[in-house]
């Protein structure tokens, strides 16, 4: 891919993007695709839920225009389709609200259908002493993994450009590796996000004109996210990069994935659905330490990158296992550090409630 095509193609996706966008806020607003204030959201006055839209026709306009024809995308053209499908789910909840098994039906068989077309997890790389693993364990651990990114990554997007922020720096990082493991349509698709991601930022950190991913954008992101991933180590399986590959997915993947594990955890422990709805993720402890949007945004992509850094230097450097270790006990650390001050503001606000009766 040469210099040129690199500069333009995300160059095209943004400016495809900023073109479309104010039709589908207008759209959003007339048939009330929008979000509403609650007691879990911060915001005023309905927002259109269209970034997600806008993001996903930017980036299939600017493939299209990109390539001759769609056999050029033959080699991801499942990965698109699988994405389009739950897109337009995601519309669908960002409407009406779907019950949460009907939306992981459908992303266990989305799962199922990369699975049939090659992205599976065929070996642990030596994590916990496991390399090669039977047929019947990786169909599981395939399911498992798409489906549990998927929505770790849903649940990240809960203040403004967050969702967007992590997946930018994603597909920097994405497209680094694809470019070292010649998957050549791969960094096309990862470019063309990235234009759109930029895009779509400078609408959702807008006070006149913002819009939200809503789940139509989290969820079809988080799909081609952890396709790539699983893709991209299956490309680098066997030759020097593997190491490297493997130590970037996971540093990518690190945050998202743990914080829904915690949240999990924490809401079974507490008696409560894990698909219950809270203010109790990584955000917001970050929120809590009375900092604005954008910095905690901002904030939780550094914290993002350090788990990243930590994952390649450890795991080019000595084993896959320590290096799992060593992120999770770095993001417990935090987590508990956070949490401590959770508790500390709620019994503040408690005793200042007390003060005034």
């Amino acid at each position: 891919m040469s210099l040129f095509s690199l500069i333009l193609t995300p160059v095209i996706s943004l400016a495809i993007l900023l073109s479309i966008m104010p039709l589908l806020r207008m759209a959003a607003i007339k048939v009330q695709l929008v979000d509403k204030p609650n007691a879990r959201k911060s915001h005023s006055g309905q927002v259109p839920l269209v970034g997600g839209l806008a993001i996903w026709f930017a980036v299939m306009a600017t493939l299209l225009v990109s390539s001759s024809s769609w056999d050029d995308l033959t080699g991801i053209s499942f990965m698109l389709i699988a994405a389009g499908i739950l897109l337009v789910i995601g519309v669908i909840d960002d409407r009406t609200d779907l019950r949460a098994s009907l939306k992981l039906t459908i992303q266990i068989a989305l799962a199922y259908y990369a699975f049939t077309n090659g992205i599976r997890i065929e070996t642990f790389h030596g994590i916990l002493g496991i390399y090669e693993i039977p047929l019947v364990m990786q169909y599981g651990m395939t399911l498992l993994v798409i489906t549990g990114v998927v929505n770790a990554f849903n649940l990240m997007d809960g203040i403004d450009g967050l969702a967007a922020g992590l997946a930018l720096v994603s597909f920097i990082l994405f497209g680094w590796l694809a470019s070292l493991t010649g998957q050549i349509m791969l960094l096309c698709l990862f470019l063309s996000l990235i234009g759109a991601l930029i895009g779509f930022m400078r609408f959702n950190f807008s006070a006149k004109v913002k819009v939200f991913m809503g789940d139509a954008g989290s969820l079809f992101i988080g799909l081609i996210m952890v396709l790539s991933a699983i893709s991209l180590i299956q490309a680098a399986q066997g030759t020097p990069n593997i190491q490297l590959v493997l130590s970037v997915v996971v540093g990518v993947l690190a945050l998202p994935v743990l914080d829904s594990l915690r949240v999990y955890r924490r809401r079974a422990k507490n008696g409560y659905s894990p698909f219950r709805a809270d203010r109790t993720h990584f955000h917001h402890l970050i929120l809590q330490l009375g900092i604005k949007h954008r910095h905690a945004t901002l904030f939780i992509v550094v914290i993002s990158g350090i788990l990243i850094a930590l994952s390649i230097i450890i795991g080019t450097l000595t084993s896959f296992t320590l290096m799992l270790l060593s992120i999770m006990a770095t993001f417990i650390i935090m987590s508990w550090m956070l949490s401590h001050n959770s508790k500390v503001m709620y019994w503040k606000e408690k005793v200042l409630e007390m003060e005034k009766a």
